[in-house]
């Protein structure tokens, strides 16, 4: 099962995979601490999970703004949590965060938003691979830089449904004018990551409505 909930003042969609017994996946916490808690509470007692995975498809603020709120408050409550995201993106956590994220707010000429949400982002616990099980689950994990350099998707639900968190959107891709981000490499990404999956793939992108391999695939073909 798959809940989605748009959060934060550009609707950025968390996404909490739960699947009985494993791990209990949670997308790209980005905003509202206070309205995931519970939603994680009660899906991780309902799985009856090992712990919760906190999986962020890319580094940048508006999907990791509720960590430093979020992983405290789920350890209060001796709920286990581990965080995870691609090591190209790794200086969006950590003591780096700050000076990474205000780097990229000011190349994209958003330093207004950077200013008003502007918080350290947490150490991640291990460091995504392309092609990985995620530990404890059945997802899987595919490396498509472009939007950053460490930006991933995830399919889940025997490979159904992909989470393309700012890489594709549904009539659109993520924004490449980033201080890190590469226009073609996204292109590459989508070309050979994801327009090679089923077309029937459902697609859950970071932002906006789902959409499909489908739909999408014929814009870069």
């Amino acid at each position: 099962m798959i809940q989605q909930f748009s959060v934060g003042p550009i609707g950025e969609n968390v996404y909490i995979a739960e699947k009985q017994n494993q791990a209990l996946a949670v997308f790209d916490p980005g905003a509202d601490a206070a309205l995931l808690l519970p939603l994680i509470r009660q899906a991780f007692q309902r799985s009856q999970a090992p712990y919760v995975l906190l999986v962020c498809t890319h580094g940048h603020l508006d999907h990791t703004g509720a960590l430093p709120e979020l992983l405290p408050a789920l350890r209060s409550e001796k709920i286990p949590c581990k965080l995870c995201v691609h090591q190209a993106d790794a200086a969006y956590f950590g003591e780096a965060s700050v000076a990474t994220n205000e780097k990229l707010f000011a190349s994209i000429r958003a330093t207004g938003f950077f200013n008003s949400f502007m918080v350290t982002i947490p150490e991640p616990d291990f460091y995504l691979t392309d092609g990985q099980i995620l530990p404890d689950t059945d997802i899987l994990s595919l490396h498509t830089p472009g939007h950053t350099p460490g930006s991933c998707c995830f399919l889940l639900e025997n490979g159904s449904t992909l989470i393309s968190g700012d890489t594709l959107f549904n009539s659109g891709r993520g924004r490449t004018d980033g201080f890190d981000a590469d226009e073609d490499s996204i292109l590459r990404s989508i070309r050979q990551k994801l327009c090679i999956l089923p077309e029937n793939t459902r697609v859950l992108p970071g932002h906006g409505p789902e959409t499909s391999i489908r739909k999408e695939k014929h814009y870069y073909l």
